[in-house]
């Protein structure tokens, strides 16, 4: 009996970009972090790439990537985010599925996802179709090969969808236990009834015979031990997650068997944290089991075909007990989280979105049609300038699909048309449904979507679709009394965040009173050019007038944009705007405001730019968040400079005469205590930012935190620790035999430890053990340095054991 064991990760979170700026926008309840897939990437994404295995004395010996054992899937958009925000875990993951093609006879760990998750039995026919058709296309651009196998969204499966992987090449795909309903030898007539998940052997893969002649081969994970992973605490412990799975093989048994697991991917780290730690530890137990081999879907499959044909349930899913009722009704599932809450606005809002769809379909193709464009053909072949975003490649996609050449107003009223249909699948992505409350953050987010559809399908058209989706939307209550319904909730929340490109001339014009470069800065996913821009500054008081031309690099659309903009201290923005003026209009306005300025006449500035502009104003409170964040910053940031050189200038004057007092033992008044508290925190924050590679300077330092018992700003300053020294691991990578690199770097460590810092050393770690990979016992290397190897060997240990890394 040959032994194989698969482990498969279902890595996923929904989009979560802001549809006008195509940025995540901060979301307060993922602190510290920005966002939450920044925080999910620090606590499983990246971790799972560099997954550290340690000895009894937790001294890391091992570093390893968890994706070249696992199978896994990545949400295409998740993955997208990925390759722009962690571009090394993203260059991990596809390393992982090269090193696995070689390992398992050509076929590589990675599987594509349909393209945004959503569930795929309560799409419509095209709709499911282009999901398909991009994820396939994506994962080809990524991975550089065709994929294999498919997960879908929440294993939510019926025939129709079978039918359509299989027509598109896909050989499997992945689904619960309780999804099989009936199974049969392929020379046996008779078909076994599976009466619960338990008596399905979820060790063989099964071939499921379509309608059209087709079939697909199904693999059933094992649910009891999956349900273990997730939920009840097997991540605990690596070395019982191993022993776990190597006894569910069968004693006897005539074919090879497949232990197969299959969870959320973010169960290892996210969920249960250092959970990619007890996977790794648990795959390196696997591999050293001779009777053990650690396998993937695609190469079983290969090596021991489908003996058995199954039928399965139709419209089933993994999540849902009820089949896929969880994304349409109030059936009762949801995570558990508030026991009295109802999910009778899940019906109310599918409804309203599939109303929307059908609308803006119906939009899309009388518009393309009128233009000779064959319309589901080019969305189909949109994806294929999503993934790069080459202008010049989406001209040829669109006369592709053309009769007749295409004008270039034409062009730009299609792409927009195109944004509109991407936006109409986004807002079905799944999440939307999952959980129990309409007004959750993820439900806000396909509303977004839904808004977005209904902004693009309005400015395009004379239809109006607004008013009819918010009565439809009045019919989705809330559990919170404040909303009462969804339709509050979107007029409230989620129609005020949609943006048009004045409201992009607002956030730069407010931006460009404090940038050094204005005419180069960009403003989230849209390009600005300025035609004419002037600045003025008279102590804190700031004027700048500007005629920019703002276009989006989702649809070309371009518009000028005229306006002048004063900051009068603090938080105090006001600025005027217009989308025309007349050249000596402007030029009176900005003479008269010029002089205005200069002459100290505030009042007259104001009243300047209120004739000319009229009502079109913006202030502070129009910006979003970040943009709010990044713009009271870098006014703060001057007035912190002033009040450090202040602070500074006071410890330098009072320092002798309080070390006398404190000699003397004499009271020490507090406020000069606080005062050298915020200094020598400072200076040592400046010691890190500045690079100093003299340790010395960090030396007399520690030694004033200790004589005064300084409390350190232990959150900015194990930042800044944290910085310094992978900088320092860095350039010693790139400098291997420089001993004092590594004195240095041994140093800092001592005296971060003196002084009770704990900077995160996670990627330095990872830098240093990757050396030690590259360098120790490195015959090329050893040859090189000659006597000195044996200095450098012991020193480079050394400093390896103070990183809690042991090389043996």
């Amino acid at each position: 009996m040959e032994k194989y064991i698969c482990i498969h990760g279902h890595f996923y979170q929904p989009p979560r970009e802001n549809p006008w700026l195509e940025e995540i926008e901060l979301q307060e309840s993922a602190h510290p972090y920005h966002d939450w897939n920044d925080r999910i990437h620090s606590e499983c994404y990246g971790p799972n790439s560099a997954a550290r295995i340690l000895n009894e004395e937790k001294r890391i010996t091992r570093i390893i990537n968890n994706y070249a054992e696992i199978s896994f899937n990545f949400g295409p958009t998740l993955l997208s985010w990925i390759e722009k925000n962690h571009n090394n875990t993203y260059l991990q993951i596809l390393e992982a599925d090269l090193v696995s093609r070689a390992k398992h006879s050509g076929h590589g760990n990675a599987i594509a996802q349909v393209y945004n998750h959503l569930i795929m039995p309560l799409a419509n026919a095209k709709d499911k179709e282009t999901q398909i058709l991009w994820g396939i296309e994506d994962f080809k651009f990524r991975f550089k090969r065709e994929p294999e196998g498919m997960w879908l969204a929440e294993t939510a499966v019926d025939t129709d969808i079978l039918e359509l992987l299989a027509k598109h090449n896909i050989t499997f795909t992945i689904l619960a236990p309780r999804q099989a309903k009936a199974i049969k030898l392929f020379d046996n007539s008779t078909w076994k009834e599976i009466e619960d998940e338990n008596t399905l052997d979820t060790s063989q893969p099964y071939l499921y015979k379509l309608p059209s002649g087709r079939s697909i081969a199904l693999f059933f994970y094992n649910g009891k031990i999956s349900r273990e992973l997730a939920f009840n605490g097997l991540l605990n412990s690596g070395n019982v997650f191993a022993e776990t799975l190597k006894q569910q093989f069968l004693p006897i048994s005539a074919n090879a068997q497949l232990v197969n697991v299959a969870t959320d991917g973010e169960s290892y780290g996210h969920h249960h944290k250092f959970g990619e730690m007890a996977l790794a530890t648990c795959l390196s137990i696997l591999k050293e089991d001779p009777e053990i081999k650690i396998t993937n879907y695609a190469e079983f499959l290969s090596l021991f075909p489908p003996k058995y044909e199954i039928r399965i349930k139709e419209s089933s899913s993994w999540s849902c007990v009820h089949g896929v009722e969880r994304w349409r009704s109030n059936c009762g599932c949801s995570d558990g989280a508030n026991k009295d809450f109802h999910q009778k606005w899940r019906e109310p809002l599918r409804n309203a979105l599939n109303w929307l769809r059908d609308e803006v379909a119906a939009i899309y193709e009388l518009e393309l049609k009128a233009m000779h464009v064959e319309p589901w053909g080019l969305r189909n072949a949109y994806i294929f300038y999503l993934m790069d975003r080459n202008e010049e490649e989406l001209k040829a996609i669109i006369q592709k699909y053309a009769l007749k050449e295409i004008t270039e107003e034409q062009r730009l009223k299609i792409i927009r048309l195109l944004e509109m249909q991407r936006n109409t699948l986004l807002m079905f992505t799944s999440c939307g449904w999952f959980f129990d409350e309409v007004s959750r953050i993820e439900t806000k987010q396909i509303l977004q979507y839904a808004d977005r559809v209904i902004q693009i399908a309005e400015g395009e058209t004379k239809i109006k679709l607004y008013e009819t989706f918010l009565a439809m939307l009045q019919l989705a209550p809330s559990n919170i009394a404040k909303y009462g319904d969804a339709s509050v909730l979107y007029k409230k929340e989620i129609r005020p965040m949609r943006l048009d490109l004045n409201g992009v001339g607002m956030h730069w014009a407010a931006a460009s009173l404090f940038e050094e470069f204005p005419e180069k800065l960009s403003m989230f996913n849209y390009q600005t050019k300025a035609d004419f821009f002037e600045r003025l500054e008279a102590g804190n008081l700031r004027l700048c007038f500007g005629r920019i031309r703002i276009s989006s690099h989702a649809t070309f659309y371009e518009k000028p944009f005229i306006f002048t903009a004063v900051y009068i201290g603090q938080q105090h923005i006001l600025g005027f705007f217009a989308d025309s003026m007349d050249t000596d209009v402007f030029e009176e306005m900005y003479l008269k405001s010029r002089d205005a300025f200069r002459s100290a006449q505030m009042s007259e500035v104001f009243n300047i730019m209120q004739q000319t502009f009229g009502e079109s104003r913006f202030s502070f409170r129009d910006l979003f968040k970040d943009e709010q964040s990044k713009v009271l910053h870098t006014i703060m940031n001057q007035d912190i400079i002033n009040a450090q050189i202040g602070y500074k200038n006071i410890y330098d004057r009072t320092y002798n005469l309080t070390n006398v007092l404190r000699q003397n033992k004499l009271p020490i008044p507090d406020i000069l205590l606080k005062n050298m508290e915020v200094v020598i925190n400072n200076e040592i924050g400046k010691f890190f930012d500045s690079n100093n590679s003299n340790p010395a300077r960090l030396d007399k330092l520690s030694e004033e935190v200790a004589k005064w018992k300084i409390k350190l700003d232990t959150d900015v300053l194990n930042k800044k620790a944290s910085e310094w020294l992978l900088n320092k691991v860095n350039y010693f990578e790139r400098n291997v035999d420089d001993l004092t690199t590594m004195e240095e770097l041994s140093k800092i460590l001592i005296r971060l430890n003196d002084i009770g810092l704990k900077a995160d050393i996670y990627e330095v770690q990872n830098a240093y053990f990757r050396i030690g990979e590259n360098y120790l016992n490195n015959t090329k290397f050893k040859n090189l340095l000659k006597a000195r190897y044996s200095k450098w060997m012991h020193k480079f240990k050394s400093v390896g054991e103070q990183l809690n890394i042991r090389f043996e």
